[in-house]
């Protein structure tokens, strides 16, 4: 039980018909809020990253900038602990409900009419919620992540509404291991990772973050990890990865819904994640997987802690979402050669399993005064908060999950 949780189960509701709705409602958009969600605070540190303000400041300025009002606004509920038992065990769902401030995280997410007309009213769909959710793992809490809200949205899509095939797109700049845990042997739900790793060193510092993980048992092939190794990863970065290989395999998916894990900590300015991303280039990826699930599109966000990052990115994607014609990216279009080495690999781990890329070749580029240098600003070997040692990696990190980084 939550805030995350009910963020995901409303999330699925919002929209997500297999196209026979009435669609009685004008707006093609829903956009899940709920106040209460900036209740969760962290009561021993006043400067914690992970902070109301990440989801009251995007909601203003949706409504600055004359979004919300042409959203369909969907109101919240709790999630139940039956939901909630979809992913997390009951063990862990105790442990969270006896925590001694529970009553200032309380979790109020989904929409408070579960089994009602939204589900066919929107096309796609954007959340506003906290905390993020995509560290968390069926029996522990981690990285500011106490419930897994989109594996929760995913399971909940797959059981009461038909989907039988859920796509999850996670560009948050840290890897989901706990959505990755939970889908590593299911070839249903097809998991891509856009990630930092700098070789296992990049919070949650771990090698199951990298290329050659490709899910186990009949889920080989869907889990898909898109590792970085340099920092300030931009646009033309995240573009390449989405051309050569998101989008091929996805479309030989075929999802029947897009899920978002939108992480804004690869968003220029982030101070963690030391990428690049603009708001035109959200608008870009989000547009990209508009021509996925026909248009089924849930953006739910993750991590992020720039708080400006945070709320023109996700405004951009809900400008897109709404049908807003993208901005054109500015400067120098071309991939790093770092990323293009990244993608060669997760191109090579995985054309055992996808026909799409059967006849993919990934050319490594010269670098040279056209190709933009992913090493620039912060050098790799300075220390972050996000750049551990990685003997920390098979920590538990269940006692102290405010601590660490989603």
């Amino acid at each position: 039980m939550s805030v995350e949780e009910n963020l995901s189960a409303q999330i699925e509701k919002l929209n997500i018909t297999n196209g026979n709705s009435t669609n009685t409602c004008s707006k093609r958009t829903g956009l899940v809020y709920d106040d209460r969600m900036t209740k969760h605070v962290n009561i021993w540190d006043k400067n914690h990253s992970e902070v109301p303000e990440r989801i009251s400041r995007p909601y203003k300025k949706h409504i600055e900038y004359g979004l919300l009002e042409r959203c369909y606004q969907i109101p919240s509920r709790s999630a139940t602990e039956e939901e909630l038992m979809t992913f997390h065990s009951s063990a862990h769902i105790n442990k969270m409900k006896s925590t001694k401030d529970m009553k200032s995280r309380e979790l109020f997410q989904l929409g408070e009419e579960y089994d009602s007309i939204y589900m066919s009213e929107v096309q796609n769909a954007v959340a506003i919620v906290r905390p993020p959710g995509h560290h968390a793992d069926v029996d522990f809490a981690m990285g500011y992540c106490y419930f897994n809200n989109v594996a929760i949205a995913a399971k909940i899509a797959q059981r009461k509404w038909g989907m039988n095939r859920i796509l999850i797109v996670d560009w948050d700049i840290h890897h989901g291991n706990g959505t990755q845990s939970l889908f590593e042997s299911d070839p249903s739900v097809l998991y891509f990772s856009i990630h930092e790793y700098h070789h296992g060193k990049f919070y949650p510092s771990s090698t199951i973050a990298n290329h050659d993980v490709v899910g186990t048992g009949k889920g080989q092939g869907f889990n898909v990890n898109v590792p970085w190794n340099k920092f300030h990863m931009g646009d033309a970065d995240y573009l390449a990865v989405f051309q050569h290989v998101l989008l091929p395999i996805a479309h030989e998916f075929d999802p029947d819904i897009v899920l978002v894990s939108a992480g804004f900590d690869s968003a220029r300015g982030d101070p963690k994640g030391l990428c690049d991303v603009s708001p035109e280039g959200y608008c870009q990826l989000t547009n990209m997987l508009m021509g996925l699930a026909g248009g089924k599109v849930v953006v739910i966000l993750e991590g992020g802690y720039n708080l400006t990052s945070v709320e023109e990115s996700m405004c951009s994607c809900t400008s897109t979402l709404l049908g807003d014609p993208c901005p054109r990216l500015d400067g120098n279009q071309v991939p790093c050669k770092s990323a293009m080495e990244s993608i060669r690999d997760v191109v090579n781990s995985h054309k055992p399993f996808w026909k799409a890329l059967e006849f993919v070749n990934i050319v490594i580029p010269v670098e040279d005064d056209k190709t933009h240098d992913c090493t620039s600003g912060k050098k790799e070997n300075e220390n972050t908060s996000d750049l551990e040692d990685n003997g920390d990696a098979n920590q538990s990190h269940e006692k102290h999950p405010d601590k660490l980084h989603s």
